[in-house]
C-alpha cells in the first residue's frame, strides 16, 4: 500500500510540473492561430477590394478580440447612387449603408488573445479619405482603418496581438504589395502602444 501511495505521489508531482508547459504551449498555439487569422483576413480584404473595385477596410477594438472587415463608404458612393436615382436625401443613402453592412464581416480572435495595439502609417490616399469622411471615420472604440485598395496596395500597418501569458506577436502588412507577414514585434517601432 505504501508503494502505491508513493507511486501516486510521484505521478501527482510529475503532472503538476507538466501542466504549466502544456498550458503555455496551448496559449502560444492560440496566439499563432490568431495571427494567421488576421493575416488571412488581410489577404481576403485585398482580394475583395481588387475584385469589387471598392476600397475595403480592416478595423479592430483594442484590448478585445473583435475585428471587422467592411467596404469603405465614401461620399462618392452617394453620388453614384444619386445618378442611379436611389438616394433619398442628403448624406450617404440607406441603400449604400445597407449594402456596406451586408458585406461586413465581423470576427473574433482565439480565446485569450486580444489586439494589443497597432502602428498604421498614413499615406496621402488614406489621409485624403479620412479628411473626406471627417468624423464618420471615428467610431468609438475602433482602431483607425487599415485600407485595401482596388489596385492591390494597402496601408502600411503592423497589428500587435497579445496572449494570456503576455506573449506578443505581430502581423505586418506591407502597403506596396499588400502582403502580410507574421513576425515578432519590431523593437524599432517601440513595441505595443
Amino acid at each position: 500500500m505504501l508503494e502505491l501511495l508513493l507511486v501516486l505521489a510521484i505521478l501527482v508531482v510529475l503532472v503538476g510540473m507538466g501542466t504549466p508547459a502544456v498550458y503555455n504551449s496551448l496559449q502560444g498555439h492560440r496566439l499563432t492561430i490568431s495571427a494567421e487569422q488576421v493575416q488571412t483576413e488581410f489577404m481576403r480584404a485585398r482580394v475583395e477590394a481588387m475584385e469589387s473595385g471598392r476600397i475595403r477596410m480592416f478595423r479592430f477594438q483594442q484590448e478585445t478580440s473583435n475585428f471587422a472587415v467592411a467596404p469603405f463608404v465614401r461620399s462618392s458612393d452617394e453620388l453614384e447612387n444619386n445618378l442611379a436615382g436611389t438616394s433619398q436625401g442628403i448624406g450617404v443613402s440607406s441603400v449604400v449603408l445597407d449594402s456596406a453592412e451586408a458585406e461586413t464581416i465581423n470576427g473574433m480572435l482565439e480565446e485569450g488573445v486580444v489586439f494589443a495595439g497597432d502602428n498604421i502609417e498614413a499615406d496621402i490616399r488614406s489621409y485624403t479619405l479620412e479628411q473626406e469622411q471627417g468624423s464618420g471615420m471615428d467610431v468609438s472604440g475602433w482602431s483607425r482603418p487599415i485600407l485595401f485598395y482596388p489596385d492591390g496596395t494597402a496601408s502600411d500597418a503592423t497589428v500587435f496581438l497579445r496572449g494570456n501569458g503576455g506573449t506578443v506577436t505581430s502581423v505586418k502588412l506591407r502597403g506596396l504589395t499588400g502582403i502580410a507577414r507574421i513576425q515578432d514585434p519590431d523593437l524599432e517601432t517601440g513595441g505595443v502602444d
